[in-house]
C-alpha cells in the first residue's frame, strides 16, 4: 500500500492553487494518466474504471471537477488516503486494479478551528469544533469556483452568456455515545455546471452519505456497521434550436450495508472478517424534448438493477520474528435483476460489425436474470532480511461487475456505467508481484524495487465507431477479450531534513487482444517509461519551495494505415485491421511552487501564507493526440497536427489562512 499525508500533498506544486490528493498519487510508481486534461488515473495498466475511489466508504464514480482541473476531494477535509495496488486485502473488492481509501477528518472535539484559502479560480473554507466538548464534534468544508461570476461581468455577450463552475460540500459528525460506542455521520455533495451561450449545457455531480457505528466488545475485538449511499448523476442539454432542443439524463445509485470485525488476537495475529450487501440502480439514459417544436420523440432507455453480496476473511499472521504473511478470501455473488418488464437477447454476427439481436427472453420486475459467483483469494508474505530491509511477494485475484462504457480517448462525466449482465461477464484479474524494500539511516531514506505481472479476462471493448449513448442494443457493439500488464517500479525517497522528496520510475507494458484483433496490441493508456521527480526544500523557517518534473513515453493512438486519392485529393483511410499503431511524442512537464508564511507572534491564533505556483513552467506544448489534415497551401499533401490541452504556463496565487 502507498500512503500520502495531507501535509505532504499541500507542499507539492498545486494546479491553479488547489492541492490535489488524487493527482499527487500520480507521482508514485505504477500510477499514471493518459494525458493532461483527462479524468481519473490508471494503475498498473488498468483502465480508469478499474480503480475504486472511496470517501468514507462511499464509492465515487467520477472524481474530477472542471474536466480534471481539480479533484472532488477537498484536502482540508481529508484525514488520510491509502492506495492499495499490489497487496489489496480481502476486505476490499469491486475493482480490478486498485482501491484508494480516503477518510475524512473526524472533527476537533476540543476547540473550534478553521482553515481556508482564496485562489484565482476557487476558494474554500473549513470549520470544525466540538458540539459537546470531548464527546461530539462536527466538521464542515465547502469549496466553490467563481469563473461564472467573472464571465458575467463582461460587456461581450459571447463571454457573458457562458458559465462554468463547480462547488462541493463535505460534512461529518462524530458522537461518543459511551466508552464502547461511537457514531459517525458523513456526507459529500458536489456538482459541476457548464453552460455555453444558453445553447448547450452539461452537469454532473456526486452525492454520498455514510452512517457508521463503531462498537468495542473488548480491547481486542471491535466492529463497524455502516449504511452507505452513493448517487452519481449527469446530464446534457441542447437548447440552441427549439426544433432540436433536448435534455439527456443518466445516473447510478448505490445502497450498501456493511458489517466488519477487527479481532486483534495477539501482537502477531489479527483477523478481519465481515459481510457486505449492495443494491445498484442504473439509469443509462433518458432523452426528452424541451420544446413543443422539437422534432425528437422522448427516448427512454431500459433501466438496469443489480445486487451483490460479499463475505470475506483476512488473516495477518506473524510466523516468526522475520516472516509474516497475510492471506484471505473474498466471495462475491452478483445478480442482475430485471427493472420493470425486461427483454434480453443473444447477439449474433461478425465480430467487426454490429451484431443483431435474436432469441428474446422476458423477465418480470425484480426477477433475477443472471447470477455470477466469484472466489477471490489473496496472499502476501513479508520476509525481514535484516533490520532495515525486507522482501515482499503477493498474489491476488480481483473481480469487477460494474463497467464503464466509453468509446473515447479520454473518459468523460457523460460515460455510462453498466452492470455485469446476461451479455456481459465479470472482469477478472490475477496479479503476482514481488519486491525488495530497504530503509537507510534510521528511515531517513527509503528505496524499493518491485515487479508485477497481471492477466485480465473478459475485458470490455467496442467495434470501431460504436454508438454508446442511447443504444438499446449496446451489447451488439461490444467485443470482449483478454489483457496483460507487466512492469517494474522503482522508488527512492528522502523523508527528513530541509530537502526531501522522491524519485519514481516505472517500466511497463499494458496490452489487450479481443475478437477484433487476435494479436496483442497496446492499450491507449500504455506508457513504456514514466518518471517523476519531486523536491521540497525548506529555504527558511517561513519559506518553502517545491518542484515536480514528469516524463513519460508517448501513449499509443490509431492513425490511418493507408490513403487513396479522390479527384487528386488525398483521403485518409484506416482499414480497421489496426488499433493503436502509432505513438504520440513523449511527455515532459515541470511545475514550481513557493510558500511564504506570515510571521506569527507569540500566542497568536491566526496564521496565513501565500502560495505562488507555475504549472507547466517550461511552457511545453505536450501533445494529447495527433491527427492528419490537408495542407492549406497544398491540398495534395497531408500534415500531422498536434492537439495540446495545456500548451502554456499557468501561474496561480493562493492565500491560505488558519485560526
Amino acid at each position: 500500500s502507498t500512503t500520502l499525508s495531507v501535509n505532504m500533498v499541500k507542499q507539492l506544486p498545486p494546479m491553479l492553487g488547489e492541492a490535489d490528493m488524487i493527482k499527487s498519487f500520480q507521482l508514485m510508481p505504477g500510477v499514471s494518466t493518459v494525458g493532461e486534461g483527462t479524468s481519473g488515473f490508471n494503475v498498473r495498466g488498468g483502465g480508469v474504471d478499474q480503480n475504486l475511489v472511496l470517501l468514507d466508504e462511499a464509492p465515487l464514480y467520477f472524481t474530477s471537477h472542471l474536466f480534471n482541473l481539480f479533484s472532488v476531494t477537498n484536502p482540508d477535509a481529508i484525514r488520510d488516503a491509502v492506495l492499495y495496488k499490489s497487496d489489496m486485502p480481502a476486505r476490499f473488492g469491486g475493482r480490478l486494479s486498485s482501491v484508494l481509501d480516503t477518510r475524512m477528518k473526524d472533527g476537533n472535539n476540543k476547540k473550534w478551528t478553521g482553515t481556508g484559502g482564496l485562489g484565482l479560480i476557487a476558494s474554500r473554507f473549513t470549520i470544525e469544533g466540538p458540539i459537546q466538548k470531548d464527546k461530539s464534534s462536527v466538521i464542515v468544508s465547502a469549496r466553490r469556483s467563481y469563473t461564472d461570476l467573472i464571465t458575467k461581468q463582461s460587456s461581450d455577450p459571447a463571454i457573458r452568456d457562458n458559465s462554468i463552475y463547480f462547488y462541493d460540500l463535505s460534512a461529518k459528525l462524530n458522537f461518543t455515545l459511551s466508552d464502547n460506542d461511537r457514531i459517525y455521520v458523513s456526507g459529500y455533495f458536489g456538482k459541476d455546471n457548464i453552460s455555453v451561450a444558453k445553447r448547450f449545457s452539461m452537469q454532473w455531480g456526486n452525492g454520498t452519505g455514510t452512517i457508521r457505528w463503531n462498537h468495542v466488545f473488548n480491547p481486542r475485538l471491535f466492529s463497524n456497521t455502516s449504511i452507505i449511499y452513493s448517487d452519481y448523476k449527469y446530464q446534457l442539454g441542447n437548447l440552441n434550436d427549439p426544433t432540436t432542443a433536448f435534455n439527456w439524463k443518466a445516473g447510478i445509485i448505490d445502497y450498501t450495508l456493511k458489517n466488519s470485525y477487527n479481532w486483534y488476537i495477539n501482537s502477531k495475529n489479527t483477523l478481519y472478517f465481515g459481510a457486505e450487501a449492495a443494491l445498484h440502480e442504473f439509469s443509462p439514459g433518458r432523452a426528452t424534448p424541451t420544446s413543443s417544436e422539437s422534432i425528437f420523440n422522448k427516448i427512454q432507455m431500459q433501466g438496469q438493477r443489480a445486487s451483490d453480496y460479499h463475505v470475506y476473511v483476512d488473516h495477518e499472521l506473524g510466523l516468526t520474528d522475520k516472516l509474516s504473511i497475510e492471506y484471505g478470501l473474498r466471495y462475491t455473488l452478483f445478480q442482475t435483476i430485471a427493472t420493470g418488464n425486461t427483454t434480453v437477447y443473444d447477439y449474433i454476427g461478425e465480430a467487426k460489425k454490429e451484431k443483431q439481436p435474436v432469441n428474446p427472453r422476458y423477465f418480470k420486475d425484480w426477477e433475477t436474470i443472471k447470477t455470477y459467483p466469484n472466489f477471490q483469494p489473496r496472499f502476501s508474505l513479508k520476509y525481514q532480511t535484516s533490520e532495515n530491509s525486507s522482501i515482499k511477494a503477493a498474489y491476488s485475484r480481483t473481480s469487477q461487475d460494474l463497467h464503464l462504457v466509453s468509446n473515447n480517448v479520454s473518459t468523460s462525466p457523460l460515460d455510462i456505467w453498466i452492470p455485469s449482465s446476461y451479455n456481459v461477464k465479470p472482469e477478472l484479474a490475477d496479479q503476482v508481484s514481488a519486491g525488495y524494500f530497504r530503509n537507510f539511516k534510521n528511515n531517513k531514506y527509503e528505496a524499493s524495487a518491485e515487479i508485477y505481472y497481471r492477466e485480465l479476462q473478459n475485458q470490455l471493448d467496442f467495434i470501431n465507431n460504436a454508438q454508446t449513448l442511447l443504444n438499446s442494443h449496446l451489447p451488439g457493439s461490444m467485443v470482449f477479450g483478454r489483457g496483460r500488464a507487466y512492469g517494474a517500479e522503482f522508488l527512492i525517497r528522502k523523508n527528513e531534513g530541509r530537502l526531501n522528496g522522491w524519485l519514481s520510475y516505472t517500466l511497463s507494458r499494458s496490452e489487450r487482444k479481443t475478437e477484433l484483433f487476435t494479436a496483442y496490441y497496446p492499450v491507449r493508456h500504455d506508457k513504456t517509461h514514466a518518471l517523476s521527480l519531486v523536491g521540497i526544500y525548506q529555504l527558511t523557517p517561513r519559506i518553502n519551495v517545491s518542484a515536480t518534473y514528469n516524463y513519460a513515453s508517448g501513449t499509443p493512438t490509431t492513425m490511418p494505415d493507408s490513403k487513396f486519392e479522390f479527384e487528386g485529393i488525398p483521403v485518409q483511410h484506416n482499414s480497421g485491421e489496426v488499433r493503436n499503431n502509432f505513438r504520440i511524442p513523449s511527455f515532459h512537464r515541470m511545475d514550481l511552487a513557493a510558500t511564504f508564511k506570515r510571521k506569527i507572534k507569540p500566542n497568536q491564533k491566526f496564521s496565513s501564507e501565500w502560495v505562488v505556483s507555475m504549472y507547466n513552467a517550461t511552457n511545453r506544448k505536450n501533445p494529447f493526440s495527433i491527427y492528419l489534415r490537408q495542407n492549406e497551401h497544398n491540398a495534395s499533401q497531408l500534415e500531422p497536427v498536434r492537439m495540446s490541452v495545456f500548451g502554456t504556463v499557468i501561474p496561480s496565487v493562493t492565500w491560505n489562512f488558519k485560526f
